[in-house]
């Protein structure tokens, strides 16, 4: 991605629509350069059609928004904005895990303030079965247990020799299609060791 416009709002809706599967994902970069409205904002709006008719999953490559003032809204169906149908706002510069719609339609408003934005963000997406959450991923250094991505299917984690667990240690697929949690990080114990020492060291 590259930087964004200041007072942009900008709309992408991804509709699934044929039979026929898809089998490699497509790419959103935040975008430059749209529209300018006679209100001083900046609209675009833009209709990514997949080739299949199931549930969209999409998920981030990078993400970097301006904390608290630029916002990715993530919404469910074609009623863009549309409170009932939020499944969430993304700001700050963390990489979001994966998403996954209920329906065959999925939209994506990006708003910003008047300041300078950051670097944006850039999403695949992908038709995936109904009733899935997703695959999402493997831990660096972990080790997961299951390989179902169904509704109610649970997945494990542990850590490799060395490394140690930070997060949930198993996750379900809940039935709005998103996991219980974010899948885990094993960090090496030698980092949590100095982390701990040089706390009480600082108190």
């Amino acid at each position: 991605p590259f930087q964004y416009d200041s007072n942009a709002q900008c709309v992408w809706v991804i509709t699934a629509i044929n039979t026929n599967k898809v089998s490699s994902p497509s790419k959103i970069c935040s975008p430059r350069g749209a529209t300018t409205m006679t209100d001083g904002l900046s609209l675009g709006q833009r209709w990514v059609q997949l080739g299949a008719g199931e549930v969209i999953q999409i998920n981030f490559e990078e993400f970097d928004l301006e904390i608290g003032y630029d916002t990715l809204t993530i919404g469910d169906g074609g009623e863009v904005g549309d409170p009932k149908t939020v499944l969430q706002v993304l700001t700050g510069s963390f990489v979001p895990d994966l998403i996954v719609s209920m329906s065959n339609q999925m939209w994506l408003h990006l708003q910003t303030d008047e300041s300078v934005g950051s670097i944006g963000f850039k999403v695949n997406y992908k038709e995936i079965e109904k009733e899935s959450c997703g695959d999402p991923g493997t831990p660096l250094y972990g080790i997961r247990e299951g390989d179902g991505f169904s509704n109610r299917d649970v997945l494990r984690f542990e850590c490799q020799f060395g490394f140690e667990l930070i997060g949930e240690k198993s996750i379900i697929c809940q039935e709005n299609n998103q996991w219980s949690a974010n899948i885990p990080i094993c960090i090496c114990m030698y980092q949590i060791f100095y982390y701990y020492y040089f706390s009480y060291i600082t108190l």
